[in-house]
């Protein structure tokens, strides 16, 4: 088949369905992957074909510092609506002969233009949380320990919002198509038949969910990119340090919080690799227990260390879990919420810190209980046991090819 793999965010949603993409192509489909523009030159490393779509996500992000206020949610809504309308004017061309195709993340138009295209479609969830449920909030919401009754009223609340705002911007474009409009926004971009692609044994999908669905596992990309020696020489310098990185959150907000996770780090006498995409790798002054790192390939950095503190993206989420790390998230925004309470309960990372009340004394206090609980450390490496064993490729390209067609 002809299939187009399509997505709209960071990288961390990028990723993964390139993943998907090279396992389709492996077993002798014709791909294509269309995703924010920044994410050309790294995807060409992998030999996929690859087309433009929409706005840099990451230009968008790094002018919303604070990613976990008010004011950049405001600013992030206006750009869910620009990217709406992009894709319904760039989708037609990219999709066209396509047999079958498949949206993730924010590519909200692709249904509607698969439809009007008369294309195969189906979506991929990079987290149950996409599927409402009374067993979770919606995803603006922080709070996971809410009776279930809330966490209900919260789907039926953001329901009349998504009606209000993205059906309306839906219904438009699909006239200007000659399609029929929908009722609910929600159901519409998730489809008949949702691909989950997060790891039962971190997060399964509710019972009480009404959505048909399959859950795959995550899918883990094998990174291409190598440790570089001043990395390898820092790691085999001392005892296993933590690794401390915010993904695709603005820069400078880890930049603003270095002095903070330093402070904690140090006051327990512990060595870190501190992510700063933005900069050389290197010590700071030719400080000893600390090394910032440009980017690095999280597959092969991560069974390395003592500890990971992040965001708590859903990538970032598994990739620790399978190298069989305990981890502190720190989340921001959105799902994050969600996998830092799936961390907790699962007992592979202690209370998760939110963004918004994270000080010295609480991340120091994390980092101890991290690293002196024995039963989260076997915990961590039972669960990396049960991800390793799962083929969540194989299971995807299967289901693809048998229910989406």
């Amino acid at each position: 088949m002809k299939i187009v793999l399509a997505t709209c965010g960071t990288r961390g949603d990028v990723q993964p369905i390139l993943t998907l993409a090279l396992a389709l192509k492996d077993t002798g489909h014709e791909v294509l992957l269309a995703a924010p523009p920044e994410n050309a030159f790294w995807v060409a490393h992998y030999d996929c074909p690859f087309h433009a779509l929409g706005s840099n996500v990451e230009t968008i992000l790094e002018g919303c510092p604070n990613a976990h206020t008010v004011k950049p949610a405001i600013t992030f809504l206006r750009f869910v609506r620009q990217e709406l309308k992009i894709q319904f004017s760039q989708l037609p061309s990219i999709i066209r002969g396509a047999d079958l195709v498949l949206g993730a993340s924010l590519a909200s138009g692709l249904r509607s233009v698969s439809e009007f295209l008369d294309i195969p479609y189906g979506f991929i969830a990079l987290t149950p949380q996409l599927l409402p449920s009374s067993h979770y909030p919606f995803l603006s919401a922080k709070k996971h320990d809410m009776p279930r009754w809330i966490n209900r009223l919260s789907w039926e609340i953001a329901k009349g919002i998504d009606n209000f705002n993205l059906k309306a911007l839906i219904n438009k474009e699909r006239r200007s198509l000659g399609l029929t409009p929908i009722h609910d926004a929600w159901s519409h971009i998730l489809g008949d038949h949702v691909i989950v692609a997060s790891d039962p044994s971190l997060g399964r999908v509710p019972p009480d969910v009404k959505q048909m669905y399959t859950q795959t596992g995550y899918f883990h990309l094998a990174q291409k990119e190598v440790l570089d020696g001043k990395t390898e020489t820092f790691l085999a310098s001392g005892p296993p340090p933590l690794y401390v990185g915010f993904g695709s959150m603005p820069s400078q907000d880890l930049e603003a919080m270095t002095p903070l996770i330093l402070d904690a780090v140090r006051s327990g006498g512990h060595r870190v690799i501190i992510s700063r995409p933005w900069a050389n790798g290197g010590s700071p002054s030719g400080d000893q227990d600390c090394y910032f790192i440009p980017n690095s390939p999280h597959n092969l950095l991560f069974p390395h260390l003592a500890a990971v503190v992040h965001h708590g993206g859903a990538g970032t989420t598994a990739t620790a879990a399978k190298a069989g790390v305990p981890q502190i998230i720190v989340p921001h925004i959105l799902d994050q919420y969600y996998w830092a309470n799936r961390v907790h309960q699962s007992g592979l990372g202690p209370k998760p810190i939110w963004r918004s009340r994270l000080t010295r004394r609480r991340l120091a206090k994390a980092i101890e209980e991290c690293l002196s609980d024995a039963a989260m450390r076997n915990r961590a490496k039972e669960i990396s046991e049960l991800i390793q064993a799962m083929d969540s490729l194989g299971k995807a390209v299967r289901l693809i090819e048998s229910a989406f067609v």
